[in-house]
């Protein structure tokens, strides 16, 4: 009687095993793949998405001012991705330096460019959330301003 019950019991203990041993396999990728592959993976692609929106905004911004005489008041619209690496991220233009920047919560995203825009035109200070960005450029032909805005 006693192998009777002995030998019910075995096939219980052994599928008991394979699954806490399935299990804790499973815990063990599912920590190793989030606390280290996954986030470098992120930054990795973060970067390189915010070099290709803070490209996109540059050749934008560098194509906005016209050729043409006379005063001008111009609004050319970007629509940019709303977030890289699942964060919200601001362009800023800087006067001072004819500097593009991306700021993003996470310092290995940001990125900076210098713009190329003709002496005539004049950046002024602004600052803008990822998405949609108008960009404006007013005043007579030898000294035109232009500026970054959110949606119209």
């Amino acid at each position: 009687m006693d192998n009777i019950g002995t030998r019910g019991m075995t096939p219980v203990v052994s599928k008991t095993l394979a699954i806490g041993l399935a299990t804790l396999y499973i815990a063990g990728m599912t920590t190793a793949l989030l606390g280290g592959v996954v986030p470098s993976y992120e930054t990795r692609a973060g970067g390189e998405m915010s070099e290709r929106v803070l490209a996109t905004a540059t050749t934008e911004i560098e194509r906005a001012p016209p050729a043409v005489g006379g005063t001008v008041e111009t609004r050319t619209t970007v629509t940019l991705p709303e977030t890289i690496a699942n964060d919200g991220y601001q362009l800023v233009l800087s006067n001072g330096t004819d500097t593009l920047t991306l700021i993003h919560p996470d310092e290995n995203i940001e990125r900076e460019t210098r713009l190329s825009l003709p002496s005539t035109v004049t950046p002024r200070n602004s600052t803008v959330d990822g998405g949609t960005v108008v960009i404006t450029v007013s005043g007579p032909p030898a000294n035109r301003t232009l500026a970054l805005g959110g949606e119209p």
